[in-house]
């Protein structure tokens, strides 16, 4: 079992890509502001992206928006840009035939995944300091596993992955990271793009399970009918993992270090067919100490929408 620890990506991290800046002025405190007129600000607590903000009445003057409870402003939040950063999967960002970003990064980075993607594939180019390409790797997304036969071979209506997850990637400090969404024939879509480094937690054991947990309503009328009214829904994995019991010291300084800030947690680096890729967080976790030098573990991670 690991986890990507990830960076915060800032308009210093982003040095290149196809999506354009969308154009809002600052918030000023000496600006009045009309209904429906949308401003940004920047350095809010666990954004380090450009946060949206929409006027909701006439006359907004003086009003900050990040401390209004909705009466003078409503958060929209990141600029197209940004959207694959503000940890909201389902907030995508989208562009025909591709998406291209250059990053440098200002922390280690030996992981990359992405998720909310409507594309055929994923390239991740790496270049050191000098330039030199140091690393580069495709993800094709074309998910096959249905086709089982014949006859599915010539009825598979295309399916694509919308996941995807580099690991051994070696962006050091002041490396360049090229990413390419690519969807030759149509428009390229993502909703998270995370980058971090990836720490070992254990060894994914059975029973880990997967599941979903979904913010549909599901209600009946007067007369029995079924009123179904579809929301967003998160996914969520119970991963079940051993360990040297030796490493609980290092185990926990990880988990703590993450404890407010959404990760990737997923089984191993060939496993992503099982599902137990997700971006998300974790409530609580206890390691049990075990006295023949290996501990078992369970922690449960909720995904985010």
């Amino acid at each position: 079992m690991k986890v990507i620890a990830p960076m915060s990506v800032t308009d210093s991290e982003v040095t290149s890509t196809n999506i354009a800046a969308t154009v809002h002025p600052v918030w000023d405190a000496g600006t009045t502001y009309a209904a429906n007129d949308q401003v940004y600000m920047t350095g809010l607590s666990g954004k380090a992206y450009r946060t949206v903000f929409e006027s909701q009445l006439g006359s907004n003057l003086g009003n900050d928006p990040s401390a209004d409870d909705g009466t003078n402003w409503i958060e929209i939040g990141a600029t197209d840009r940004f959207k694959p950063f503000d940890r909201k999967i389902a907030d995508t960002v989208s562009k025909a035939t591709s998406i291209t970003y250059q990053i440098t990064p200002s922390s280690l980075v030996t992981g990359i995944a992405f998720f909310g993607l409507d594309a055929e594939s994923v390239r991740v180019q790496i270049y050191d300091a000098g330039l030199t390409e140091v690393f580069d790797e495709t993800h094709d997304l074309v998910d096959d596993t249905e086709i089982v036969d014949w006859f599915e071979y010539f009825t598979w209506d295309g399916i694509y992955d919308s996941e995807a997850l580099f690991t051994g990637v070696p962006g050091y400090s002041g490396h360049r990271i090229d990413i390419t969404i690519s969807a030759p024939t149509g428009t390229a879509s993502v909703g998270q793009i995370v980058l971090g480094r990836v720490h070992n937690l254990g060894t994914t054991l059975d029973g880990t399970g997967i599941g979903s947990e979904d913010f549909s309503t599901k209600e009946r009328d007067t007369f029995g009918n079924a009123i179904l009214i579809e929301k967003p829904f998160a996914d969520t994995v119970d991963f079940q993992f051993s360990f040297p019991t030796r490493d609980a010291r290092r185990i926990k300084r990880v988990l703590d270090g993450i404890r407010a800030t959404p990760s990737v947690y997923f089984a191993n680096d060939d496993m992503t067919e099982f599902g137990t890729t997700v971006f998300g967080f974790f409530q609580n976790y206890s390691v049990p100490l075990g006295h023949g030098g290996t501990s078992f573990a369970t922690l449960e991670i909720e995904g985010l929408v």
